[in-house]
């Protein structure tokens, strides 16, 4: 899928230079990396000790976000591909869905009159070709609820087919939510690569079970403070 989408960038020309620089080139002073995920050809995820570093080099808009941890929410496994194709498949299913209910419920052939001018001016100069028309156009009519039938069942498959083109052409992708944001981060990823990508940037940002344990404090009979040994850096102060 990522080969189909790379053909479909370079006919849209989405692609264009590389970046030739490096991740460490944008670490501040005093910020150091701490994971780095590799997710595919030029895509990646790294996590310093101030932020997340995003870099879609092959997507549409910016090649590389930066997130604050803090506002890291989340991050999990999705799927992205073509929105339109949902929107219209959806509309052409609700389309077939109507169709096929005048037809199925709606019977037209039993208040046309079909017959209202069967063997009317027959003998009657140059009226009989124009009955002829009515007749024909009457016969059609009492016939809709068989069209709107075929149409309908035409449309719905036709949505079926949309679907299967959406689910089959969609790439998975790592998603990343920020808070305050209602569109997370979608980096593509291999199929092989994003379980242990996901995995290993929930160790990083939120623990090895992506979630805090609560502080039930020191031992009972341990020292508090600095005799603790403990790491915390303001422990002291």
């Amino acid at each position: 899928m990522s080969r189909l989408r790379g053909v479909l960038d370079s006919v849209r020309g989405t692609g264009g230079r590389a970046w030739a620089g490096s991740v460490d080139d944008l670490c501040y002073d005093g910020e150091s990396i701490r994971e780095r995920v590799e997710l595919g050809e030029g895509t990646r995820v790294v996590v310093t000790t101030h932020r997340l570093l995003a870099f879609t080099p092959d997507r549409d808009g910016e090649n590389y976000r930066a997130v604050e941890l803090p506002n890291v929410a989340d991050v999990r496994e999705g799927h992205e591909g073509e929105d339109n194709l949902i929107r219209q498949g959806a509309r052409l299913g609700v389309y077939g869905v109507v169709l096929l209910a005048v037809g199925v419920f709606v019977d037209f052939g039993s208040f046309v009159p079909t017959d209202a001018f069967a063997g009317a001016g027959a003998g009657q100069l140059g009226m009989g070709g124009l009955l002829s028309i009515l007749q024909r156009f009457l016969s059609l009519i009492a016939r809709i609820d068989e069209f709107a039938r075929l149409i309908g069942a035409f449309l719905v498959l036709f949505a079926v087919f949309v679907f299967a083109v959406y689910l089959l052409t969609r790439d998975r992708v790592l998603e990343v939510t920020v808070a305050g944001d209602d569109d997370p981060i979608r980096v593509p990823a291999d199929d092989d690569t994003i379980d242990g990508a996901v995995a290993d940037l929930e160790v990083v940002l939120f623990g090895s079970d992506g979630s805090a344990e609560p502080d039930d404090g020191p031992p009972e009979g341990a020292a508090s403070g600095s005799e603790t040994g403990s790491t915390d850096p303001l422990g002291g102060r």
